[in-house]
């Protein structure tokens, strides 16, 4: 019996460690805003950095587990208005934060170094770094080994010209290089930065042609910002990169957006250079409304995945996921629609094979979007609706379990309101009604040890916690 106990539970370890979790999720934790920048972490969850609108906008930082429960959330403040744009895990499992300090005229680039809490070690104020947008573009961090950082931007100086930026800092936040890139009387600007194979960096944005119009601009630079190169790239009258990455042939991808002039609409496009920053190929991804691409990464396959946002004929606005080939043709595309105006601002693939997307959504439900899918961008049934954060007295205990638990709730609706169990594998093991503050006992004493998420649908929300079975 020991022996057909152990094999079933080695099959489900299995099975867990291969599935691959999906979840979407609308975060509105210390008043968590829109997420530029998520990471997957050693553990196997997650972290985003991003803004806060309590407390006259702060930096805000989110670590999530594997299935999207928020594990802590802290904020960070300023003299002004401060959010960040980019988060890495360090190797100690702690986190190097780039962030915005004072936004505005006199806004500073911000170095925060955190532990695996989100404590402050420290933090570094640098003269430049005020460019960034509200979704975070304008303003971000590359490092070389975890030991050096490039931070790239851009930011409006006395000659009230906007210029892209570069600063290269070493791990205890000491200042090693400063540089300004403005080829042109109309402005440049930075929007993203990667480091390269030969611990330089790349850099991409664009540059203004008139005082209407603009080009994509590449910049390629040692560890200390030196320019190698510049490339521009013109494809319609107004075009600008969000992201640039590095790819496995040395060569890199842009993504950004064109303005299609014959429908007056912006478009997604990607170009893909060699080493040295000539076009290879690039491709337009047509769509009847406006569409934006904010990030792009290389996939396992040799492919990319883009997120962004499109518009359709309503005038909504909705996160939307490309996957394409390694040629730059389209696989599949997906449209979530989680709200009347919701953006994808990063997407990386996750250690499964799916991927982590983070972004923002201003309308009803409002807050930060995270989005985790499968490797075809899907997401499963068990947590298929957007779920924001639990307003009511949903508890679950004892947890972990032996298998027998109670689920309470306060203040939901009177009717129509019902508990789901589902396992790593968005098998749903439990289905039940549940009644305004009256507990309920659930008895999961046959299912395998291991973790299962626990959803309470009402009001036509889903809320969720976390559970672990352990015999």
């Amino acid at each position: 019996m020991r022996k057909i106990l152990f094999i079933i539970t080695l099959c489900f370890l299995s099975t867990s460690l291969h599935a691959q979790n999906t979840f979407i999720k609308v975060i509105d934790t210390l008043g968590s805003d829109y997420a530029p920048c998520i990471q997957e972490t050693f553990d196997g969850g997650y972290v985003y950095c991003g803004k806060s609108n309590y407390g006259g906008n702060d930096v805000i930082i989110v670590k999530l587990d594997s299935i999207g429960t928020v594990e802590w959330g802290k904020t960070y403040s300023g003299a002004g208005i401060e959010y960040a744009t980019y988060i890495e895990q360090t190797p100690d499992s702690g986190y190097m934060v780039n962030a915005v300090y004072n936004s505005g005229l006199n806004g500073l680039n911000w170095l925060l170094r955190l532990d695996i809490n989100g404590d402050t070690l420290w933090t570094k104020t640098f003269s430049v770094g005020v460019g960034a947008t509200e979704t975070g573009n304008g303003n971000s961090m590359a490092s070389i080994n975890n030991s050096l950082y490039g931070l790239s931007g851009y930011y409006l100086p006395p000659s009230q010209i906007f210029s892209a930026f570069f600063i290269a800092s070493i791990g205890n936040g000491f200042q090693l290089a400063s540089k300004i890139y403005n080829p042109s009387i109309y402005g440049a600007e930075s929007r993203s930065i990667d480091k390269t194979y030969d611990d330089g960096f790349i850099m991409a944005g664009g540059v203004g042609t008139s005082a209407s119009t603009a080009d994509v601009y590449v910049i390629r630079t040692n560890t200390y910002g030196d320019t190698l190169w510049t490339r521009t790239y013109n494809f319609s009258q107004n075009d600008v990169a969000f992201d640039v990455k590095e790819t496995t042939d040395s060569g890199f991808i842009v993504a950004g957006v064109l303005y299609d002039t014959t429908v007056y609409k912006n478009n997604i496009y990607l170009i893909k250079t060699d080493s040295a920053g000539d076009t290879l190929w690039t491709k337009d991804y047509f769509n009847p409304y406006h569409q934006v691409a904010y990030s792009i990464e290389q996939t396992m396959d040799g492919g990319y995945i883009i997120t962004g946002t499109a518009m359709n004929s309503a005038n909504e606005r909705n996160a939307y996921l490309i996957k394409t080939d390694a040629d730059g043709d389209t696989l599949w595309t997906r449209i979530f629609a989680i709200s009347t105006n919701c953006f994808g601002l990063f997407v990386r693939q996750t250690k499964d094979g799916g991927f982590i997307i983070s972004g923002h959504s201003n309308m009803p439900p409002g807050g930060t979007i995270i989005i985790k899918t499968d490797s075809m961008g899907m997401v499963n049934s068990g947590t298929g609706i957007a779920e924001v954060n639990n307003p009511f007295g949903f508890n679950v205990y004892p947890n972990p379990t032996a298998g027998i638990f109670t689920i309470t709730a306060k203040g939901i609706s009177k009717f129509n309101s019902s508990i789901k169990i589902y396992n790593l594998i968005s098998e749903c093991v439990y289905s039940g009604i549940i009644s305004n503050n009256i507990p309920v006992q659930i008895n999961l004493n046959n299912a395998p040890n291991g973790m299962y998420a626990i959803t309470l649908h009402t009001y036509n929300k889903m809320y969720s916690q976390k559970i672990i079975i352990e015999k």
